[in-house]
């Protein structure tokens, strides 16, 4: 084999480590989560806040995985008018933080974690950012304090990354301690004449009308004597 042919040989080696190791790349969270067309604001806020970036980067170097919980646009429009609008830079990280978990987690090990449970957000062995998992009959339920979550669809999983839609937006305690949720809206009962239909509207006139009869007919006596 001649010098040259051992040359390309090798340039074709490096070619295909340098292929194999693009091709192995991390997932990126904001792809995943944006084939569902439903976590607009949840992919805003992680572009914006640059835990996308972080994400994703330590995704690549990870032994463990990670665990991602994902609220969708509706979970985030039951929040009461400004409650993420209003929090600093560095709130809106620990908020986001707090709805990752530094471990890949399948369904069936949520019923081995410990409470409180680490998040990004927070050392829980110094009190922050608590999160409580509980789970049974497949069924996940996380607490932070202020809300209370179930686990829903598993969005994404490949041994290094899970993604679960949760039907709340995790509000860590440390942060919104003082948070009250929006009022719910009673629909007010209408008054009483107003369900009288139209059966019991002609039954009242001609009980009027019998009544009307009734006295022309004894005044018409009278007036005969």
């Amino acid at each position: 084999m001649t010098k040259q042919a051992i040359f390309f040989l090798s340039l074709l080696h490096v070619f295909l480590f340098h292929c194999t190791i693009t091709c192995a790349q991390a997932p990126d969270i904001t792809q995943i989560l944006d084939k569902y067309g439903d976590f607009k604001v949840l992919i805003r806020l992680l572009k914006n806040t640059g835990v996308a970036d972080q994400l994703n980067g330590e995704l690549a170097k990870s032994n463990t995985g990670y665990t991602f919980f994902a609220a969708p646009d509706k979970a985030f429009s039951e929040l009461r008018t400004g409650t993420i609008n209003k929090l600093s830079d560095l709130q809106k990280v620990q908020f986001l933080q707090f709805h990752i978990l530094a471990t890949y987690v399948t369904l069936t090990n949520f019923q081995t974690l410990s409470n409180p449970v680490p998040t990004q957000a927070g050392d829980t062995t110094a009190g922050q950012f608590p999160l409580n998992v509980t789970s049974s009959d497949r069924e996940v339920h996380l607490s932070t304090g202020v809300v209370n979550a179930t686990l829903g669809t598993t969005l994404y999983s490949d041994n290094n990354l899970a993604v679960y839609q949760v039907d709340k937006v995790l509000l860590p305690l440390d942060i919104f301690s003082d948070y009250k949720p929006p009022e719910a809206v009673e629909e007010s009962t209408p008054p009483l004449a107003a369900t009288v239909d139209k059966s019991g509207a002609v039954t009242l006139a001609m009980h009027a009308m019998f009544v009307l009869l009734g006295i022309a007919v004894n005044v018409g006596a009278v007036l005969g004597l």
